[in-house]
């Protein structure tokens, strides 16, 4: 057993995970959380502490329903795949983040749920304005937001006509790889074309959330967690993370309404000894109509959990009605419009990759994203470096759907990637982070004050300060293209 973590993670506390676990509106609350009595989830996921001290090299465990008793009596957090059996998941994550520390914000919880409140706010303010009934999961670093769309709605197959596979997804989708417990059947067309579209709506929803939260929040809003620069705490941001959806559907799950929430108390390096030794086991509960600092006091108080969710229901909510209005909305925007274009575009083949992206100078590029290109496999994968790939690409007069295949190009090189790319897929991938980054680029909410030289320092991927590569040139560029 690891000392360290035996030290900060005791018997008592296990002990009392299993309690709370055994309650049975606890256990209610998860498999409603699933789909009711017979789960219409895919899979299950087990993660915790007690899967090291049994000898298992990765600490989750995929399951099926029948062994979540199993999973609770081990003491594990419990997640749930966003595939459903009989709907579309609307997934919407969204966390406090700092790419130096996680240290004070468990530490100090509550001050960085205050610095949150104003994106909370705008979100819920655009989710009650379409009318979309959710169940707002809190979590240790921010909310999930979660609705669905059942497949016998009649907005489903809109939703569908939005979305876009592309064909090396689909052949993903086709595939029912032995000993892959997370792809049992194909992912039928509806299902990922469905999931494709909601993460559009959700893209787009996120506009309007940056747009309303800007000029309130003390934390720089961005799409995933790409640095603006370092304030006294470090490299911080308020994430509106829908980088599920650059992912393939079978791959992805949600933590369970009343599942317990022990990040802290496995990844201790992030968080330090002393949190992960002085800060209790909480629960993942929905906030309903709660303010934060009550919510706190129910989520840190196993006990207190428990009781609040005899007073709650968890299943899922039917928003198909609500979704549709967004709908509506998103076909007459720019973002619409662009999402087409950039669709309709095709990338250089693999074939033509040697004469065509992999001809490309990269001395003659910014350092910055030189350095990206050149160490791909560790700069590659990282939110700061895309985003800054994408405004330099789009500033020299690339189509964002090339920049796109300029970035699945390196990711179908053989580095060693950590990624399996038998798992995932680097088209999809790649095109997802072009079009995010573009789309905000021409939706106007890419305010480009961070794109300077003193800025990519701050952030960490300036390479060489003092290098001569004027970036206020190139967003100059970025402003005529617009």
């Amino acid at each position: 057993m690891n000392t360290m973590l035996s030290e900060v993670f005791s018997e008592t506390e296990f002990e009392a995970i299993r309690s709370y676990y055994r309650d049975p509106d606890v256990r209610a609350r998860i498999n409603e959380f699933c789909g009711g009595k017979v789960f219409s989830c895919e899979y299950m996921i087990g993660f915790g502490e007690q899967l090291r001290r049994r000898g298992y090299r990765k600490l989750l465990i995929l399951a099926e329903q029948a062994e979540l008793p199993e999973l609770m009596e081990n003491g594990l957090d419990i997640f749930r795949s966003v595939w459903d059996k009989k709907a579309t998941l609307a997934v919407w994550d969204v966390e406090y983040f700092n790419l130096d520390t996680w240290s004070d914000l468990y530490r100090h919880q509550l001050d960085y749920f205050e610095m949150m409140e104003p994106t909370y706010t705008a979100i819920e303010n655009v989710l009650r304005q379409y009318a979309i009934p959710h169940i707002n999961d809190c979590t240790s670093s921010g909310y999930h937001f979660i609705s669905e769309i059942p497949f016998s709605s009649p907005v489903h197959k809109r939703l569908e006509g939005i979305g876009h596979l592309e064909k090396s997804l689909r052949e993903k989708y086709a595939l029912v790889p032995g000993g892959d417990n997370k792809r049992k059947r194909p992912v039928p067309d509806r299902d990922g074309k469905a999931y494709s579209g909601i993460g559009r709506l959700i893209e787009f929803l996120c506009h309007r959330v940056i747009r309303q939260a800007r000029g309130e929040s003390p934390l720089e809003i961005t799409i995933s967690d790409a640095a603006t620069g370092r304030s006294p705490r470090g490299r911080e941001g308020m994430s509106l993370d829908i980088t599920q959806y650059g992912d393939p559907l079978y791959m992805r799950d949600i933590r369970t309404s009343f599942s317990t929430h022990q990040k802290h108390k496995v990844h201790v390096k992030k968080v330090g000894l002393e949190n992960g030794r002085a800060l209790p086991v909480q629960a993942t509960v929905p906030r309903n109509e709660l303010s934060f600092f009550e919510l706190f006091e129910i989520r840190k108080d196993l006990e207190r959990a428990a009781e609040y969710a005899a007073q709650n229901r968890t299943a899922i909510p039917d928003a198909g009605e609500g979704w549709e209005r967004v709908l509506e909305d998103y076909l007459a925007s720019p973002l619409y419009s662009f999402h087409r274009e950039f669709d309709a575009v095709e990338q250089e083949p693999p074939s033509r990759w040697p004469e065509t992206y992999w001809k490309l100078n990269l001395d003659s590029l910014p350092p910055c994203a030189a350095k990206a290109l050149r160490n791909a496999k560790q700069e590659l994968i990282i939110p700061t470096n895309l985003q800054n790939i994408c405004r330099i690409f789009f500033a020299l007069g690339w189509h964002p759907k090339h920049i796109a295949g300029l970035i699945r190009s390196y990711y179908k090189r053989d580095l060693g990637w950590y990624t399996d790319w038998t798992k995932y897929d680097p088209q999809t991938r790649a095109n997802f982070w072009a079009r995010v980054y573009c789309g905000l680029l021409i939706d106007g909410l890419d305010s480009l004050k961070d794109f300077n030289c003193a800025s990519q320092a701050e952030k960490g991927i300036c390479p060489h300060p003092g290098c001569g590569y004027d970036l206020d040139r190139l967003r100059d560029a970025v402003y005529r293209r617009l």
